[in-house]
């Protein structure tokens, strides 16, 4: 029997890494772009302040980014539990007045002078390693084959059996007690934003991985349950998730900030009002250069700017998927799929909840968004799936009658 092996060239997956880093360098440029007009504002004494501090994160985000590129992914599998007690230390401390830093009344911040880190970042870092190393130890335990097309046979043991308790620790519960663990440092934010976001790349992560839906679905079920009943006990989070049901019924209180967001791709119609002439990310839309830097892409740069940005995730997803499929083993397949859900993911949610598609949370929009700390993470991303990629572009060994 002949067995016929395919392999991209290094030079395919080499024009996938320069797509997504093209890709990102472009959003972080045009991020800078669109920093410097949305922190005109009209009653502002330095109208740069927001770009220049931008600015000033930059080259740390090149080296950050070229670093997470030229480790040793081995060494830093070895080093999977020290960066995530240095992620989980930072997140407690974050939350110790005298180390940490509260804006308005949300401590995520810790301050070292010339710069402020948010913890809450570093724990996506620590998701992704770990997890990465979790599911790639433990596929064993894990359903090989999805399609029951492709193989009937292939039936999961029951969990009161020694065989299926095996397979429900290994493949399914220890992989979700580190995402639990994570979520809750982050929740000592609180964070609920990034909660979700973690559990929708490290769920997705695990489903991607083979973790059985009948131990998924009923834990979606309850997760679902206790975010509700965390929401209906939140007066602040529940006042903002019924401003999302009813903007224009509330856009006088609670809903002013995504209704103004909203008003303003409206006035930017298809080509937009141009760099710096928007009057509401200038007068109407509270911290415009943040979460809703979006909706000042809307307003100046119209709806070919927006469908441009949002053209550029997709592109970097489709580039990524592409080239992870070619990974030499699974804990760079999961490292290269985990860092490119929270830069796609975390854009989609940005741009979902600025244009009114799902209830308001603080998530930033990766390169573009202010935020240093974000920016370097980001960078960081970026980088890890670049030497996923360059891992790949390596030829792997072919045994000699597998050679056609």
């Amino acid at each position: 029997m002949v067995i016929k092996v395919k392999q991209d060239g290094p030079g395919a997956l080499g024009g996938y890494s320069l797509g997504i880093a093209l890709l990102a360098l472009s959003l972080a440029v045009f991020g800078l772009v669109v920093q410097y007009s949305a922190g005109i504002s009209l009653s502002s004494s330095n109208r740069t302040a927001a770009f220049d501090r931008q600015l000033f994160y930059v080259p740390f985000a090149i080296f950050a980014g070229w670093l997470a590129y030229r480790l040793n992914l081995e060494r830093v599998r070895e080093y999977r539990w020290h960066i995530f007690w240095v992620a989980l230390a930072a997140m407690l401390a974050a939350r110790v007045p005298g180390i940490g830093v509260s804006v308005n009344g949300s401590w995520r911040w810790i301050d070292l002078g010339i710069i402020r880190l948010q913890a809450s970042d570093l724990g996506k870092i620590a998701l992704v390693v770990l997890l990465a190393d979790f599911l790639a130890t433990m596929q064993r335990h894990t359903l090989k084959v999805k399609s029951r097309m492709i193989k009937l046979s292939d039936r999961p043991p029951y969990f009161f059996t020694p065989a299926g308790w095996l397979d429900l620790r290994e493949g399914f519960i220890k992989p979700t007690v580190v995402i639990i663990v994570i979520c809750v440092g982050i929740g000592l934010g609180p964070d609920l934003g990034t909660i979700i976001l973690c559990c929708a790349v490290g769920g997705t992560m695990m489903y991607i991985s083979g973790a059985r839906w009948r131990y998924m679905l009923p834990t979606f079920i309850l997760g679902a349950i206790a975010f509700t009943a965390v929401v209906l006990h939140w007066e602040n989070r529940l006042r903002r998730f019924l401003s999302f049901i009813d903007p224009w019924g509330r856009r006088g209180d609670e809903a002013y900030q995504l209704f103004e967001g909203m008003v303003a791709f409206g006035v930017g119609g298809i080509t937009g009002k141009g760099a710096a002439f928007g009057l509401q990310g200038r007068a109407y839309l509270p911290e415009a250069h943040t979460d809703f830097v979006f909706s000042v892409i809307g307003e100046e740069y119209g709806l070919i700017a927006t469908s441009l940005v949002a053209a550029a995730y997709l592109s970097i997803f489709i580039l990524a998927y592409r080239a992870m499929r070619h990974c030499p083993d699974l804990f760079r397949f999961n490292v290269c799929l985990g860092a490119t859900l929270f830069l796609v993911l975390q854009a989609l949610v940005n741009m979902g909840v600025v244009t009114g598609l799902l209830p308001t949370k603080g998530i930033s929009l990766p390169f573009i968004s202010y935020g240093g700390t974000n920016l370097v993470i980001m960078a960081c991303m970026v980088g890890l799936v670049l030497n996923c990629i360059r891992d790949s572009a390596v030829p792997a060994f072919v045994p000699k009658e597998a050679r056609v």
